[in-house]
């Protein structure tokens, strides 16, 4: 489970990729408001699965043993799915790998969307132009520098 603030390893790259698409609908827009250029955000082609690789492993094993899947939110539960169906595909063409193998592959491929709300987008998005994260990576640093690691 993440605690509150925590950073995970490839959140300046999910940043980028978020920024990125941003750019690119607002450069597309002859109008902007704000909450459809949000939309168009979450909606749009991510350039990997914006989920771990350990915890999509997880997730997936449990769905293949036929587990129920954990309460999470519909974005979520749809971005498993997916990463679900394609592990099905893949692990008829490469019987032989492990769940996170698989995984391992299929969360670093493109995706067809940021499974994430038109809220979510805009929060990440005034975080980032707004130095939140930039704080945050300092703050770890420092942490880290003091405690000898």
């Amino acid at each position: 489970m993440k605690y509150f603030g925590s950073i995970l390893d490839f959140t300046r790259e999910r940043n980028a990729d978020l920024m990125r698409v941003y750019h690119d609908r607002l450069a597309e827009a002859s109008i902007i408001v704000m909450p459809v250029i949000f939309q168009l955000v979450a909606d749009s082609p991510a350039s990997r699965f914006w989920v771990s690789e350990e915890r999509a492993a997880i997730v997936i094993s449990a769905m293949a043993a036929g587990k129920p899947m954990p309460r999470m939110r519909s974005n979520k539960r749809e971005m498993f799915e997916e990463i679900y169906r394609r592990y099905l595909l893949m692990r008829k063409d490469y019987p032989d790998k492990s769940v996170y193998e698989l995984v391992t592959k299929i969360v670093n491929q493109p995706a067809p969307k940021f499974y994430l709300t038109p809220r979510t987008v805009g929060e990440f998005i005034y975080r980032i132009k707004n130095g939140w994260y930039d704080n945050q990576y300092d703050r770890y640093r420092d942490c880290r520098t003091a405690c000898g690691e």
